[in-house]
């Protein structure tokens, strides 16, 4: 093979090998075809507003000031009268847009969508606001539209700032957030006079969503520890920017006492389940220290505060146990924390304005944020349960339908049999008010759910792994007898005819063979170039038959500690490299490891005796 043939070949090969990652690690893990479910008990809250503070970090927003005192004193009060409070668990990467898909439709995006910038939908899902009876979204042109785009119907209504608005290196980004509520104020002024609109306010199952944008612009221009970031309170406390904490009361107040006329009074009696507007929601997310992606407590845990009907108000505890330190260092040690993953907030707003769990959430209920009674609790654990289900349904029959028969591998842990023993069992329980028991079946049922769900999602990544792995080994191979073969005389013997003979006929009959194989089961085309590829390349390796007996044989005669030795120290190299992934100063000690190298195999001596021998020749040649 020629050079531009051979480098162009290598350049094809390893584009494979790139593209490969994302079709093993990072498909969509989404599934249609399911059908919705939901409880026929009355919800305790008729509709949600829902603020998301994005860039908003746990500490920034728990934490006290050198002085003891709250950023944020109304949220503060909030924990410690009106509502319940936790921390939000993401996962990476921490960007807006997966960050918003868990909250809203209750899944982890597949990370493959960056390709599209995060803006696009690679694949179509469903949402709290696509359940809901009517959706009013104001905020940030890149989240708004996805959700609105995904919706059955023209229920879900965005109204988005300019997205030059977004100048991540503007001196004070907060004009954002203000926009955002100039025009809530707008769209209730305009209500009062717009029948149509007025008769839509009044249905039950309704959605206010607040995206406020400022804290994340400003980290990014001001970095998360500037005096911006410090002032996390510019959106809660601050009565110069655009969320104080007299604006987010007096903004609440007015939702309710100018629109929803007795809704002030029910709330300052705090009767929540009479209330019309039952359910506020604070939730924000998303850390910010400079960088999106890591897995570091400050960009992975956020806030969550909630309140209003349908929640528990704050439980005063003696202790609480967890992992970090977190609770001593807010002074919230004595109030009751419930963390949650970020999904989990989905079928928690779901439940408590009565729609249907989004079909592709993965969330699991919270019950503890729950103020309602035993019953209501387990009826909407069972409909999650019995959605997640579904989705491991759809799942294992999509997989069935492209594999064979004799080589489909079943989950075992869920059979056919366990689904329907479990729904008739935790039924029957339901049935005979032993909730707890019910309770703890359903909780079962979708931990097996999951594990079966993400079973059958990697189902096919062994055999496309061992697939790209044989063919990167080829070609590895490949490009070192070419460098022996061009630099050695290795290449002199000519291959047997026998031999040619039967590669010639061998590797096509197995080509054909593979390709009939991912035929018959309608696998993606992609597959055959994965499957494909090793075959083309181990031909041209085993056609250098000659090469390798060679090599082999001149191997042979080196001492086998040597070899052995030899092996080793690749072998540490390369875990070396592994570990680096992990923790970062594991390549510091192989680097210092690397530089003994000339040490220990006598270079350095044959080195110096090298220039030693140059500096004695010199003087001569110059005589």
């Amino acid at each position: 093979m020629n050079m531009p043939i051979f480098i162009v070949a290598g350049l094809l090969v390893h584009c494979v090998f790139l593209i490969s990652i994302f079709d093993i690690y990072f498909t969509s893990p989404l599934v249609h075809g399911m059908t919705p479910h939901q409880t026929l008990l009355p919800p305790p809250a008729q509709r949600l507003v829902l603020f998301v503070a994005d860039g908003l970090r746990a500490d920034s927003l728990y934490e006290l000031d050198d002085k003891g005192t709250s950023k944020a004193p109304y949220l503060r009060n909030i924990i410690t009268s009106k509502g319940s409070w936790g921390v939000s668990h993401t996962r990476v990467p921490t960007e807006s847009r997966p960050g918003h898909v868990a909250l809203i439709a209750g899944f982890y995006e597949d990370v493959s969508a960056v390709a599209r910038g995060w803006k696009e939908n690679p694949v179509e899902f469903d949402s709290l606001f696509n359940e809901s009876k009517y959706t009013w979204s104001w905020g940030s042109p890149d989240i708004l539209p996805m959700f609105a785009k995904g919706a059955s119907g023209d229920h879900v209504y965005t109204n988005c700032y300019k997205a030059e608005s977004e100048d991540f290196g503007a001196t004070d980004a907060t004009v954002l957030d203000t926009w955002v509520f100039d025009h809530v104020k707008d769209f209730f002024t305009l209500a009062r006079n717009n029948e149509t609109l007025f008769s839509k306010l009044h249905e039950q199952k309704i959605v206010f969503f607040l995206h406020l944008l400022g804290i994340d612009t400003n980290g990014h221009a001001h970095r998360p520890h500037s005096r911006y970031r410090k002032l996390v309170d510019f959106l809660i406390m601050s009565s110069q920017h655009s969320l104080s904490s007299t604006l987010i009361s007096s903004f609440a107040i007015a939702l309710l006492n100018e629109f929803f006329s007795d809704s002030l009074r029910l709330l300052n009696e705090q009767k929540a389940s009479d209330c019309i507007i039952k359910q506020l929601l604070f939730f924000v997310f998303i850390g910010l220290s400079g960088s999106h992606g890591a897995s570091h407590p400050s960009e992975t845990l956020t806030p969550l505060v909630a309140w209003g009907a349908g929640i528990k108000y704050p439980q005063r505890v003696s202790s609480q146990q967890f992992e970090d330190r977190f609770l001593t260092e807010w002074k919230l040690e004595t109030w009751k924390r419930q963390d949650v993953n970020q999904a989990d907030i989905a079928p928690l707003m779901a439940s408590l304005i009565g729609v249907p769990f989004p079909l592709n959430s993965v969330g699991i209920l919270p019950l503890e944020y729950l103020n309602n009674t035993a019953y209501f609790k387990a009826e909407n654990i069972f409909a999650n349960a019995a959605q997640i289900l579904e989705q491991f349904k759809v799942k294992m029959a999509q997989k069935k339908k492209t594999t064979f028969s004799f080589l489909f591998s079943p989950f075992k842990s869920l059979s056919d049999s366990e689904q329907i023993d479990i729904l008739r069992k935790a039924r029957t329980f339901i049935q005979h008010e032993k909730y707890e028991e019910a309770v703890s079946l359903c909780t079962k049922l979708i931990g097996l759910a999951l594990e079966g769900l993400s079973y059958y999602h990697t189902y096919d990544r062994f055999f496309l792994g061992i697939s790209v792995t044989m063919g990167f080994v080829g070609w590895t191979s490949y490009v070192i007898l070419m460098i022996i073969k061009e630099h050695t005389s290795f290449s002199r013997t000519e291959a047997k005819n026998e031999v040619i003979f039967l590669l010639q006929y061998t590797f096509p009959a197995v080509g054909v063979l593979i390709a009939i194989f991912l035929f018959i089961q309608s696998l993606p085309w992609t597959y055959y170039v994965y499957c494909l590829l090793p075959v083309l390349i181990w031909y041209a390796v085993l056609k250098e038959y000659p090469v390798i007996q060679r090599l082999i044989t001149f191997l042979g005669n080196f001492p086998w500690t040597q070899t052995v030795g030899f092996l080793i120290v690749c072998t540490v190299g390369i875990e070396i490299l592994v570990f680096s992934f992990f923790f970062r100063s594991t390549i510091s000690f192989g680097l210092i490891a690397f530089s003994t190298w000339p040490l220990v195999t006598r270079l350095w001596n044959q080195a110096k005796l090298c220039d030693l021998t140059l500096e004695i020749l010199t003087p001569n040649l110059e005589l």
